[in-house]
Order: structure tokens, then sequence, then C-alpha cells
């Protein structure tokens, strides 16, 4: 499917909020099986613009959760910990 640059913006900025791909489809106007694939294909515009939202807010919130564990935090020291070993994990791939 051919995306104008607002429907591209719009859903980065729906990803950039944790929306489930179903429930921007829904909002969009756009079927859902197309979004997905479309989102699925890492070369495309929508693709690109999705996963750069999700790395994006991804980053925030750990960012967020190493402050919190830098206080004393148990959860976040936890999650931070298994950010480390995801982060070890993805080197290795």
């Amino acid at each position: 499917m051919d995306y104008s640059r607002q429907q591209i913006e719009q859903i980065e900025e729906y990803a950039g909020y944790l929306t489930k791909v179903s429930d921007m489809a829904a909002l969009m106007g756009i079927d859902e099986d197309v979004l997905r694939k479309d989102i699925a294909d890492k070369h495309s515009p929508v693709s690109i613009a999705y996963r750069r939202a999700k790395a994006q807010i991804s980053l925030s919130l750990r960012k967020q959760e190493i402050e919190l564990a830098t206080v004393g935090s148990p959860l976040a020291v936890q999650l931070t910990s298994n950010y480390l070993l995801e982060m070890d994990d993805d080197e290795d791939s």
C-alpha cells in the first residue's frame, strides 16, 4: 500500500504511544493485514517509522528505569539487569 506522509507520521506517533497494530489499523481505517505486512517489510517507510518510534520509547523507558535503579529501586535494578542480558544476546545475533 502507498502511504501518505501524514499516515506514516500517524503510524509513528501511534507506535510511540505503544498502540497495537490492530488498533492503529482501526483508528486509521486501514486493513489490518495490509498494515501488518507493511510493518513486517523492514525496508518500507512504514516499518522504519514504526520501529524507530518503538526504539525511541523503549530507550526513554530504559533511561527512566536506570535512573530509578541508581536510587535503589529493586524492580528497576532487576529490569535493567534484564536489559543488559538482552543487549548481550542481541550483540551475538
